[in-house]
């Protein structure tokens, strides 16, 4: 039955995605869904599912992070930085401004044969010579509904086989998001469903760090998501730009218009002024658009539970002591202008009657974990651990074999007073979180190096453009004899010749600049700096060429030492084809 299921899904998907000239996510967002489909009503081309009891299906969406493998990390803004006078602003202690660290646990390799041809064509490519990877997670598409939780937690009273009776919702009451439980109940339903999973279908499951056996790697279960992913994929993820990830809402693009369609066309809220509950109730999962890696309701209709407890906010960073649990995100009975993808609430565990705590606001929604460290990744992230805070990482005028980092090691290992090598111990590992630190801003100096020149020579194209416009001008006056015009025409030419030769010049002291860098870093860099650009629909193909040739040009530094202008202009004025 799950079987056929899945082709007559296929079957709507195919009939979704067939009109030409709008995106298949939209198109499937704004088709309603068959009614038989009450765990997927807005199915999206590249969903990837989980058999749930009952027949019943859990879908997924999948984010990634550029990574150079699991010990990586990728630093990400949290919260909001709230002006003083802005509401909200004296909540800052609440959800304000804050950095963070995400990655994935899931390389390709890692996920079931299904998954793998569903998400595989839609990554960044890479190869033997590529850096990054992506690493990936995956997290619910929809908050849990009403349907999938009866379905679950009817194993919990069964044993041995499956629970013989289906007895769940139907119809718009099974898409009602499951709210009125309390933390440890949507945990306990991340158990069971995990538990049911392993025991019937783990032939589905992705295995982070897979192995030639099962035991080599972790065997994905189901969780709660941290507030880090949560958040991450709120704001959209892998699918929008640096700026937009860090805006106060998602990006929510109509097509036809450069400005944002209204709120209400994507989250369920309360739309009576004040904020007073009138006319607001919760709705059935997927009645509104996705955010841009289509997951639907990350903000209003039920608020949802994270994994982690509650912390403050503090300059900058979550505080040090835990509180309550977090529900992010806000519920139906939010205003407009309390709801942003960095919204937070905490509530406490426990009512005061001593009751676990629960309300009719807050769902949840699931996540794909594993283990972090599987025995299978074991060499790798001991490698990893290895190259951390090296100081050859920072530049190749340092021999790794030469390494002061490593010469320090290797005094302490040798020394045979202990108080001396814990005390050189200390110094060492202080040496290398500095040098990470150091490492850190490299990077990112790096890609905006790249980015800042693949602009120049862009500007550097356009000078050039304007100066042969200029000259035909001066042409066309000389020839009309309109001496006047000819010479305010050869002013303006040797002023566009000294902007274009001043435009080359700092090109190539980027170039130069660019070689303080390891090639390694560039490298990765480049490949950060070409995803952020793809998603630039007017510019981005060209400034991808640009970035292209600095690499390249780079690399030729490197090597010779020097650069030839006329070379240089006449590679940057050569027309872009792409990378």
């Amino acid at each position: 039955m799950y079987k056929l299921r899945r082709a007559v899904l296929a079957l709507t998907l195919a009939t979704l995605c067939a009109p030409l000239g709008v995106p298949s996510w939209v198109q499937a967002a704004e088709v309603d869904a068959p009614d038989h489909s009450l765990d997927n009503p807005k199915p999206l081309p590249d969903d990837v599912v989980l058999p749930l009891p009952c027949d019943g299906e859990m879908v997924f969406r999948y984010v990634y992070v550029l990574a150079q493998g699991t010990l990586d990390d990728r630093e990400v803004s949290l919260g909001y930085p709230f002006a003083e006078g802005e509401p909200g602003y004296k909540q800052s202690f609440i959800s304000g401004y804050r950095r963070d660290f995400i990655n994935g646990q899931f390389t390709v390799g890692d996920l079931p044969g299904a998954w793998r041809k569903t998400i595989s064509p839609l990554l960044p490519k890479t190869d033997a010579g590529t850096p990054l990877k992506p690493m990936m997670y995956f997290i619910g598409k929809y908050e849990v509904t009403a349907r999938q939780y009866a379905a679950v937690m009817a194993q919990a009273l069964a044993s041995g086989e499956p629970a013989p009776v289906c007895d769940v919702p139907q119809g718009m009451a099974g898409r009602l998001p499951k709210v009125k439980l309390s933390r440890y109940e949507a945990e306990r339903f991340s158990a069971v469903y995990s538990a049911w999973l392993m025991k019937y279908h783990r032939e589905l499951l992705p295995i982070s760090g897979r192995g030639k056996t099962e035991d080599d790697g972790g065997v994905g279960f189901v969780r709660l998501p941290t507030e880090v992913e949560w958040e991450y994929a709120a704001r959209g993820g892998q699918a929008v730009s640096r700026q937009e990830l860090e805006g106060r809402l998602f990006p929510r693009h109509v097509e036809g218009s450069e400005e944002d369609g209204p709120l209400s066309d994507w989250a369920v809220f309360n739309q009576v002024a004040g904020g007073t509950g009138q006319a607001a109730r919760l709705m059935p999962i997927g009645t509104k658009l996705p955010n841009p890696i289509g997951l639907f309701d990350v903000l209003g209709n039920a608020a949802e539970m994270v994994q982690e407890s509650f912390q403050l906010v503090h300059a900058g960073r979550l505080q040090g002591a835990y509180g309550g649990f977090v529900a992010k995100g806000g519920n139906y009975l939010e205003g407009e202008g309390t709801l942003f993808t960095g919204m937070r609430r905490e509530y406490p565990l426990f009512a005061a009657d001593g009751t676990e705590q629960s309300n009719e606001t807050t769902g949840f929604r699931v996540a794909v974990g594993a283990l972090s460290a599987p025995r299978s990744r074991y060499k790798e992230l001991f490698e990893q651990w290895q190259k951390e805070g090296r100081l050859a990482s920072l530049t190749d005028a340092i021999d790794d074999t030469q390494d002061p980092t490593k010469r320090l090691d290797t005094i302490i290992s040798s020394s045979t007073d202990p108080k001396l090598q814990a005390e050189l111990g200390l110094v060492n590992e202080e040496l290398k979180r500095n040098v990470s630190l150091i490492a850190q801003q490299r990077e990112e100096a790096a890609g905006n190096l790249i980015q800042s020149s693949a602009l120049v020579a862009e500007t550097v194209n356009n000078y050039n453009i304007r100066l042969t416009n200029l000259r035909k001008s001066r042409q066309q006056a000389l020839d009309a004899k309109d001496e006047a015009s000819a010479k305010l025409f050869a002013m303006a030419i040797e002023n566009g010749t000294s902007a274009l030769d001043g435009a080359v010049a700092i090109y190539i002291d980027n170039l130069a600049t660019g070689t303080r860098y390891t090639d390694a870093v560039i490298q990765a860099q480049f490949q950060r700096v070409k995803e952020e650009l793809n998603r630039k629909p007017v510019v981005g193909k060209s400034l991808v060429a640009r970035a292209t040739v600095f690499v390249r040009h780079v690399g030729s530094y490197r090597q010779q030492k020097r650069a030839d202008p006329p070379a240089i202009l006449k590679e940057l004025l050569a027309p872009t084809t792409g990378p």
